[in-house]
């Protein structure tokens, strides 16, 4: 897992600094979504070096089969092994 650092700025303009974990920078802004507030905008994304003692603003990404979970039959998502 990188750890990635995403700017994001306001309708006003007003700037604001996430980080959060994900093993690809494409990911590194579906991770940052959730935080984001109405009207937003992702100004930046770039990988931060991992020092052992980053801490992150939100979770990793969901895969595409947790996000699929719910809306599809079978257990392709299950993280458990039953």
């Amino acid at each position: 897992m990188k750890f990635y650092e995403i700017v994001v700025a306001d309708a006003h303009g007003a700037e604001r600094k996430l980080r959060v974990p994900s093993p690809t920078d494409a990911q590194a802004a579906d991770a940052a979504a959730p935080l984001l507030n109405s009207g937003d905008s992702i100004l930046s994304i770039r990988e931060t070096p991992d020092d052992g003692l980053q801490k992150t603003d939100g979770p990793p990404p969901k895969t595409q089969a947790e996000e699929l979970a719910p809306t599809t039959p079978g257990m392709a998502a299950r993280r458990d092994p039953s």
